[in-house]
């Protein structure tokens, strides 16, 4: 096991059992990151051109002719390796069903390929045990047809937590596409490894001399500094170098550690509530109760305003931009695109689509989340500065950590990072229903947006080939394209941007502001029901009040140190 999830998964024992006498809702959330802890998976993306030799690397690495080489574009699908005591199939569908394969079906699996959004493949292989909790993924070439490639993109940006980047040493340089793929795994806060392929093809100073170009292009356009990888077809090794070289505890650290962090504060402000209930009256504890229910009532009132005007104040404004900046980018492009339309079709519908994703990640990701944190602020500050909170530790820091918790979160659902819950399918019914129910709407927002967009454009490309017959002097031909771009094509797919991006965007918008308002109804809730229980028991015990007072604080301490020993330090 992971040194750092061993730590954290002893760290919430120890605290579940220090806080075994309390019971208190924020306690209830200790078994789910443990369970997520248990069971998060790494998911390592191998991406590159469909001839970049993945499929042959990862053959190698494992040691057998396992994954299909002679799949054409139109029928690879992205496929995850895991360990397993059986070889088998599991091929995924868009609706999460499945069918299983034996390891001899690939015919059978190409055949139908068309029904699935990706294959898991389980073999019994010990270099997959010995990765673990790595996970390899066998992604489709840049070149496949642009709604598989889109499909499985969209799916592991989020998905992925680290990427190996494949290219082969015959394109001379890293090619415009890769660039933007590089572009979209950077934007989603995802770090990769460089390698270049297939170099038993050349000479040791052509090597060299690919090398440094792409080594300078990389550190140009990503400050990238790390050493590129050399692979050949058969070097399976140097991807096992690559996995082993990999930080692994740092790279689990910071998918849990900030959630741990919030947990703990969540908790110990849990512990200084009981705290404040003991020891104030019952006037004042009903005056914060008083304040904390219309504080809840002014959440859900709030929560209903925005909602009601998201598409005035937030969606439309957007939206706009984020139009105009896909034809800025278009136009920005023209001349490659001119020059692509008279030579390869494909080619130049690669591109628009290429150039079309990667601007609507960076806008869509970009928007969303600055509009996220206006929103968070803005409920911050219906809850702030009420003075009956004082007595309860309720004031300003209490309202910032609802506040960076709920940033970060969203953060995550941006980044597609949020693990935390996905394992909690069995408990869609239990007391924390409603916030599972809105956190996993968020899950992956951005490509939320983007995929049916990207979809809409992969329709129109037909329409915009067609614009380009003709037998015309190329230089006539040019003149003709280049109007044609600037006054049909690029105003046409705004106006088939502009027909379905409001309504996908504005969604999304609610379902933001949903999800902001469920997290703070909920630590409102959450507080009124802890002073309720605590006055309760302080009015029908006897126990000493002092000496209850006396243990909590020294829990608290205990809270602390076990915080500070395995969260803030190291």
């Amino acid at each position: 096991m992971l040194r750092t999830k061993q730590v954290y998964i002893e760290y919430l024992k120890e605290v579940k059992s220090l806080l075994k006498d309390n019971d208190f809702k924020s306690k209830n959330k200790l078994d789910e990151l443990k369970l997520s802890l248990e069971q998060c998976e790494l998911i390592i993306p191998v991406i590159g051109g469909f001839s970049a030799g993945k499929s042959t690397l990862i053959n190698s690495f494992l040691g057998s002719e396992i994954l299909s080489t002679n799949l054409t574009p139109e029928t690879a699908l992205a496929t995850e390796l895991r360990f397993s005591n059986e070889n088998y199939f599991v091929a995924v569908k868009i609706d999460g069903s499945f069918d299983k394969y034996d390891l001899n079906q690939n015919d059978e699996i190409k055949k139908n390929a068309s029904k699935y959004k990706y294959l898991k493949l389980y073999l019994n292989n010990d270099k997959l045990k010995k990765i673990e909790p790595l996970v390899l993924v066998d992604m489709p070439g840049f070149d496949s047809p642009l709604g598989l490639h889109n499909q499985a993109i969209l799916n592991y940006l989020n998905k992925g937590v680290y990427f190996v980047i494949l290219s082969s040493i015959e394109d001379g340089n890293i090619t415009k596409s890769l660039i933007r793929e590089l572009e979209n795994i950077t934007e989603f806060n995802k770090e990769f490894t460089f390698c270049i392929s297939k170099v038993n093809l050349k000479g040791n100073s052509d090597v060299s001399n690919v090398k440094n170009k792409i080594s300078n292009q990389l550190e140009d356009y990503f400050d990238y500094k790390k050493e590129i990888v050399s692979v050949s077809d058969k070097d399976g090794s140097e991807l096992e170098n690559i996995l082993t070289a990999i930080d692994v505890e740092e790279l689990f650290k910071s998918i849990f550690i900030d959630n741990l962090k919030y947990n703990h504060m969540e908790l110990e402000s849990s512990l200084n509530t009981i705290i404040a209930t003991l020891k104030i009256s019952k006037e004042d504890i009903k005056d914060v109760v008083n304040e904390l229910k219309q504080s809840l009532n002014n959440i859900i009132n709030k929560k209903e305003n925005i909602i009601r005007d998201a598409k005035s104040k937030y969606s439309d404004t957007n939206v706009n931009s984020i139009i105009e900046a896909v034809s800025r980018e278009l136009i920005s492009n023209k001349e490659t695109l001119i020059s692509l339309a008279l030579k390869n079709s494909d080619a130049f519908s690669q591109e628009i689509n290429q150039i079309i994703k990667t601007t609507l990640i960076y806008e869509v990701k970009t928007r969303i989340e600055d509009t996220s944190s206006e929103i968070v602020d803005s409920f911050s500050l219906e809850i702030k500065n009420i003075d009956a909170f004082n007595n309860f530790e309720l004031g300003e820091k209490w309202v910032e950590t609802i506040s960076n918790s709920t940033k970060n979160f969203l953060q995550n659902a941006n980044n597609g990072l949020n693990d935390l819950v996905s394992n909690r399918e069995g408990n869609k019914n239990n007391e924390s229903g409603t916030l599972y129910k809105v956190i996993t709407t968020t899950l992956g927002m951005t490509t939320k947006i983007i995929s049916p967009l990207l979809e809409i454009v992969i329709v129109f490309l037909p329409e915009i080939i067609s614009f380009f017959t003709g037998k015309s002097k190329e230089r006539k031909q040019e003149e003709q394209i280049n109007n044609k771009l600037l006054i049909e094509i690029i105003p046409s797919l705004k106006t088939k941007l502009r027909s379905s991006l409001p309504d996908i965007f504005n969604q999304q918008i609610i379902t933001v502001i949903e999800s902001i308002g469920v997290r703070f109804e909920e630590q409102l809730k959450q507080k009124e029901e802890e002073i309720i229980t605590i006055e309760e028991e302080k009015k029908n015990n006897v126990k000493n009040i002092e000496e209850e007072i006396k243990k909590l604080e020294i829990k608290k301490n205990n809270l602390q140190d076990l915080a500070t020993k395995n969260l803030y330090i190291g």
